[in-house]
């Protein structure tokens, strides 16, 4: 996952990422489920948010929007990233942005 980095597609879903780990889609479900005690979406919306704030460390907000550096991040709707992003973070997008500058 972060050499890699499939998780900034958009569109990624659990049988593309089991067929670049070569296992099955029952396999990778099992790692995840029992390995990081998550399902298929969370595992990699954190990926995503730990991508979103690695972008807020290089200063991409001076030159993108929240939103645009959510969309880089592999998120492909605004509500889903704001959601996300406070289930894991438990600050909004801009709230954490304010702390963190």
């Amino acid at each position: 996952m972060e050499e890699e980095k499939p998780y900034l597609n958009p569109e990624l879903n659990l049988s593309d990422l089991a067929k670049s780990a070569k296992l099955t889609r029952g396999q990778l479900s099992e790692i995840i489920n029992s390995g990081f005690r998550q399902n298929f979406n969370d595992f990699v919306n954190g990926y995503r948010v730990e991508a979103f704030k690695s972008m807020l460390g290089e200063n991409k907000h001076e030159q993108l929007s929240i939103l645009g550096i959510a969309y880089e991040c592999g998120f492909n709707s605004k509500a889903t990233f704001n959601r996300v992003f406070k289930k894991i973070t438990h600050y909004s997008p801009s709230e954490f942005l304010k702390t963190y500058t």
